[in-house]
């Protein structure tokens, strides 16, 4: 089974996802921005400083190229691939072509001006450092915001998803019947339709199956009725003929019909468990309970032994008589599949929150592949006996779910069913 994603996560990493990538977009947008105002900031002054540099060339008597403050500029002058003139120059600018460019940390401008070749440079180091200080503010302010940004969006999303982890829960009662319907407070219109949308299908659905209990409770006591008469004829045949051949027919006939009677009461148990209401529940002693059924239990199977461990005044709220049912056919399979010299071990106790009823025989384990199917209807695990219809443990977990109670089945060296109560 493939494990899906939390909404929760997906949605706080699609959130930060796209803030992170919006901010580093915005950033570097800034950056090169910066970057490329500055440097055509850079690019006029070198050219503004280059044209009075040609313009004092070509006019010695004329005004005087102002140098003073310039200390992060430097010039070379040509004229016939000789120096005519320089300034601040450490070593030459190697410049084979005119228009922009940037050499070890400058900015430099090379010009032709009649006879005259002219490189002005400009040291922008100053510049790379204040760019990089504002990558690094910049970045530093992406973290922080994405920090402040995160612990927002975790209430944020707390907010939005809460209704649905809500629903979650309470639809986990309701699918166990500890609740008939989801009662939320919604944040959202769209959560509070949805709440509306859910009750309203789990009212429909429980109509639903209300109705399908209905008829297979119908069913079943309508076939009842007339299984029985059919029964009660044929054994009044078999009391009155002779004939073999007829009487082995009539046999085989009262056998199946005495199948279909199991079965029916059965699923007739399995209806009116279902169609139970907690109003019907009434505080029991439950030790008196379980041992009427064991004594019930050892009059069928009086060759096995038991060992119990029933403490008196140990009381639930419960239907005495459903439960009843329960804890016989769990006795009544751990007699079937034990070992004749083994005993049966029975008890009950009671723990915080719940009674604890536990049989268990040594026997046969059930294979793990067959555990989770032991209680659905009609099935029949590899070891039954013959004359099994494989309703018995059904029987039990709709009598279990009625009481809310849990039921548990483990091999340890001995099989054990345990069926928890709540009180």
């Amino acid at each position: 089974m493939i494990k899906m994603k939390s909404l929760r996560q997906a949605i706080q990493r699609y959130y930060l996802s796209i803030f992170i990538l919006s901010m580093c977009a915005m950033a570097v947008t800034f950056l090169i921005t910066v970057e490329r105002l500055t440097m055509k900031q850079i690019d006029q002054e070198l050219l503004s400083f280059t044209n009075d540099l040609v313009h004092f060339l070509e006019n010695p008597s004329g005004e005087l190229v102002a140098i003073f403050g310039k200390k992060d500029y430097s010039f070379q002058v040509f004229e016939k691939d000789k120096t005519l003139a320089s300034f601040n120059i450490k070593e030459q600018i190697p410049v084979d072509h005119t228009g922009f460019t940037f050499i070890n940390y400058k900015r430099v401008y090379a010009t032709r001006a009649g006879t005259y070749k002219v490189t002005v440079a400009k040291d922008i180091k100053d510049h790379l450092v204040t760019m990089a200080i504002l990558a690094t503010v910049l970045a530093t302010v992406i973290v922080a915001l994405t920090f402040i940004v995160h612990r927002f969006g975790l209430k944020l999303t707390e907010r939005m998803i809460k209704p649905i982890e809500e629903i979650g829960k309470q639809m986990d009662d309701v699918s166990k019947g500890y609740a008939k319907h989801i009662e939320i407070e919604p944040t959202s219109q769209e959560a509070e339709r949805l709440q509306l949308q859910i009750n309203d299908a789990i009212k429909r659905l429980h109509s639903t199956m209300e109705e399908l209990r209905e008829f297979a409770s119908s069913l079943s006591h309508q076939l009842r009725n007339p299984l029985a008469s059919v029964k009660a004829q044929i054994e009044v045949m078999l009391k009155e003929t002779d004939d073999e051949e007829l009487r082995n027919e009539l046999t085989t006939m009262l056998k199946n019909i005495n199948t279909m009677v199991q079965i029916t009461s059965s699923l007739l148990l399995i209806a009116r468990a279902q169609h139970q209401r907690e109003e019907t529940f009434q505080e029991e002693d439950i030790s008196v309970t379980l041992l009427e059924s064991v004594e019930q239990v050892m009059q069928r199977f009086p060759k096995i032994d038991f060992i119990l461990d029933v403490p008196a005044q140990i009381k639930a709220r419960c239907v005495p008589g459903l439960l009843s049912h329960a804890f016989i056919n769990l006795i009544e399979n751990a007699c079937k599949y034990s070992q004749e010299d083994k005993p049966v071990k029975v008890s009950l106790s009671k723990s915080k929150n719940f009674v604890v009823f536990v049989v268990s025989n040594h026997g046969e384990p059930i294979a793990d592949e067959e555990k989770e199917k032991i209680f659905e209807r009609f099935y029949r695990s590899r070891n039954a006996k013959a004359d099994g219809l494989g309703l018995g443990l059904a029987v039990v977990k709709a009598i279990a779910d009625l009481h809310r109670a849990k039921i548990e089945y483990e091999y340890n060296g001995k099989n054990t069913f345990y069926m928890y109560i709540p009180t």
